[in-house]
Protein backbone atom coordinates (compact mmCIF):
# COMPACT_ATOMS: atom_id res chain seq x y z
CA UNK A 1 0.00 0.00 0.00
CA UNK A 2 2.65 2.45 1.20
CA UNK A 3 6.08 2.48 -0.13
CA UNK A 4 9.12 1.86 2.18
CA UNK A 5 10.04 5.39 2.65
CA UNK A 6 6.43 6.99 2.59
CA UNK A 7 5.29 4.66 5.08
CA UNK A 8 8.47 5.14 7.78
CA UNK A 9 7.30 8.82 7.12
CA UNK A 10 3.86 8.33 7.61
CA UNK A 11 4.86 6.94 10.84
CA UNK A 12 7.36 9.23 12.09
CA UNK A 13 4.52 11.63 11.75
CA UNK A 14 2.39 9.74 13.64
CA UNK A 15 4.80 9.58 16.85
CA UNK A 16 5.25 13.10 16.70
CA UNK A 17 1.52 13.61 16.66
CA UNK A 18 1.47 11.68 19.88
CA UNK A 19 4.44 13.37 21.50
CA UNK A 20 2.97 16.62 20.88
CA UNK A 21 -0.65 15.68 22.43
CA UNK A 22 1.69 14.33 25.70
CA UNK A 23 3.73 17.27 26.07
CA UNK A 24 0.70 19.92 25.12
CA UNK A 25 -1.08 17.77 27.66
CA UNK A 26 1.30 17.79 30.49
CA UNK A 27 1.88 21.61 29.99
CA UNK A 28 -2.28 21.88 30.27
CA UNK A 29 -1.79 19.92 33.82
CA UNK A 30 1.11 21.96 35.03
CA UNK A 31 -0.03 22.91 38.99
CA UNK A 32 -1.26 26.95 39.86
CA UNK A 33 1.34 28.71 41.35
CA UNK A 34 1.31 28.13 44.91
CA UNK A 35 2.93 30.62 47.72
CA UNK A 36 2.49 27.88 50.49
CA UNK A 37 4.91 25.69 48.11
CA UNK A 38 7.04 28.57 47.40
CA UNK A 39 7.44 29.61 51.24
CA UNK A 40 8.53 26.14 51.60
CA UNK A 41 10.65 26.26 48.74
CA UNK A 42 11.99 29.62 50.08
CA UNK A 43 12.64 28.63 53.85
CA UNK A 44 14.64 25.63 52.69
CA UNK A 45 16.49 27.06 49.67
CA UNK A 46 16.94 30.69 50.73
CA UNK A 47 16.71 31.14 53.74
CA UNK A 48 20.89 30.56 54.86
CA UNK A 49 21.35 34.36 53.11
CA UNK A 50 17.96 35.73 52.69
CA UNK A 51 15.64 37.15 56.08
CA UNK A 52 12.61 35.15 55.70
CA UNK A 53 9.44 36.39 57.72
CA UNK A 54 8.91 34.05 60.44
CA UNK A 55 11.34 31.42 59.37
CA UNK A 56 13.68 31.85 62.39
CA UNK A 57 16.86 33.14 60.60
CA UNK A 58 18.44 36.16 62.30
CA UNK A 59 21.89 36.81 60.76
CA UNK A 60 22.28 36.24 57.08
CA UNK A 61 25.44 37.93 55.13
CA UNK A 62 25.41 41.98 54.47
CA UNK A 63 24.20 43.46 51.86
CA UNK A 64 22.19 40.51 51.29
CA UNK A 65 18.05 41.42 50.72
CA UNK A 66 15.46 40.38 52.57
CA UNK A 67 12.81 38.20 50.69
CA UNK A 68 10.08 41.36 51.51
CA UNK A 69 12.32 43.98 50.11
CA UNK A 70 13.05 41.84 46.84
CA UNK A 71 9.54 41.90 46.40
CA UNK A 72 8.63 45.40 46.71
CA UNK A 73 11.42 46.54 45.40
CA UNK A 74 10.94 49.46 42.76
CA UNK A 75 11.00 47.82 39.04
CA UNK A 76 11.03 44.45 40.02
CA UNK A 77 9.28 41.99 37.94
CA UNK A 78 9.14 38.22 37.95
CA UNK A 79 10.98 37.90 34.61
CA UNK A 80 13.60 39.71 36.61
CA UNK A 81 13.78 36.73 39.36
CA UNK A 82 12.59 34.16 37.21
CA UNK A 83 16.29 34.77 35.07
CA UNK A 84 18.10 35.39 38.82
CA UNK A 85 16.95 32.24 39.48
CA UNK A 86 17.94 29.96 36.59
CA UNK A 87 20.68 31.86 36.47
CA UNK A 88 21.71 33.05 39.63
CA UNK A 89 25.35 35.16 40.47
CA UNK A 90 27.80 34.20 42.52
CA UNK A 91 27.42 33.27 45.51
CA UNK A 92 24.11 32.30 45.08
CA UNK A 93 23.76 28.16 44.80
CA UNK A 94 21.73 26.72 41.11
CA UNK A 95 19.20 25.30 42.70
CA UNK A 96 18.65 23.79 39.42
CA UNK A 97 14.66 24.89 39.77
CA UNK A 98 11.55 23.92 37.78
CA UNK A 99 9.11 25.99 36.26
CA UNK A 100 6.52 25.56 38.50
CA UNK A 101 9.13 25.61 41.54
CA UNK A 102 9.66 29.49 40.03
CA UNK A 103 6.51 30.09 39.70
CA UNK A 104 5.55 29.17 42.85
CA UNK A 105 8.72 31.59 44.86
CA UNK A 106 6.99 34.24 42.66
CA UNK A 107 3.68 33.31 44.41
CA UNK A 108 4.74 33.57 47.44
CA UNK A 109 6.96 36.83 46.98
CA UNK A 110 3.92 38.35 45.63
CA UNK A 111 2.32 38.10 49.15
CA UNK A 112 4.75 39.55 50.35
CA UNK A 113 4.39 43.24 48.35
CA UNK A 114 2.74 45.87 50.06
CA UNK A 115 3.92 48.51 47.53
CA UNK A 116 0.81 49.17 45.77
CA UNK A 117 2.96 51.06 43.21
CA UNK A 118 4.93 48.08 42.43
CA UNK A 119 3.36 45.96 39.52
CA UNK A 120 2.17 42.22 40.66
CA UNK A 121 4.77 39.79 39.97
CA UNK A 122 2.26 37.34 38.82
CA UNK A 123 -0.79 37.99 36.63
CA UNK A 124 -3.83 37.86 38.42
CA UNK A 125 -6.36 34.94 36.46
CA UNK A 126 -8.82 37.25 34.32
CA UNK A 127 -11.43 39.29 36.50
CA UNK A 128 -9.30 39.10 39.64
CA UNK A 129 -8.37 41.58 41.31
CA UNK A 130 -4.90 41.94 41.98
CA UNK A 131 -4.16 41.66 46.12
CA UNK A 132 -2.21 43.54 47.73
CA UNK A 133 -1.63 42.14 51.35
CA UNK A 134 -3.02 44.26 54.64
CA UNK A 135 -0.56 45.70 56.81
CA UNK A 136 -2.10 44.59 59.50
Amino acid sequence: MWSGSASKLAGGMAVAACLFVISDSALAQAKDPSATRGRELAVRLCSNCHLIDGAGNTAVPAGIGTLRGIANSPGQSAERISNVLILPHLPMPDNQLTRDEIHDILAYLETLRTNPAVPPLITPPAGAKPQIPSKT
